[in-house]
């Protein structure tokens, strides 16, 4: 189909290279028609973002000189922990497993998100326990000493 009769409902382009895609009606369902565009993060604070083609988006991520103007200035996972100020229950056991620790009980996890520092707390744990499955008695001694000890 040419561009000069395409539907214009909800005509979308990608930024870079002009491909699009539309809106269009087939007895009360709309579908889109065209290529497939994604949306682009190029700024995440604040949050700015354009459609791209996936070519194009792959290639202004991947390739150097390629609209480098389009690169955010930080990674998701950068902005995300930036967003957040504590790691998510899933962060934490995937910090755990990427450190060799995994736990045996979810309340592991819990007692490790409740400290003020929860990735302090997985290094401090990493220190003291090399590799291998970490028990809630384990997690209490490194993180409640003196309430252990009493």
């Amino acid at each position: 189909m040419s561009e000069e009769n395409a539907p214009t409902d909800n005509l979308e382009r990608c930024v870079i290279c002009g491909v699009f895609r539309w809106d269009e009606d087939l007895s009360g369902v709309k579908i889109k028609k065209g290529r497939f565009l994604e949306i682009h993060h190029w700024s995440y604070e604040p949050e700015l973002t354009v459609l791209l083609c996936e070519i194009c988006h792959w290639r202004v991520h991947k390739e150097d000189g390629f609209h480098d103007h389009l690169k955010p200035e930080q990674t998701r996972e950068n902005w995300m922990l930036k967003k957040r100020s504590k790691p998510g229950f899933f962060e934490i056991r995937k910090k755990m497993a990427d450190l060799g620790l995994y736990d045996d009980d979810d309340n592991v996890i819990r007692i490790i998100h409740s400290t003020k520092d929860p990735y302090h707390t997985v290094l401090k744990l990493s220190n003291n326990f090399t590799e291998g499955l970490i028990e809630l008695e384990h997690v209490f001694e490194i993180c409640y000493p003196q309430e252990v000890k009493e």
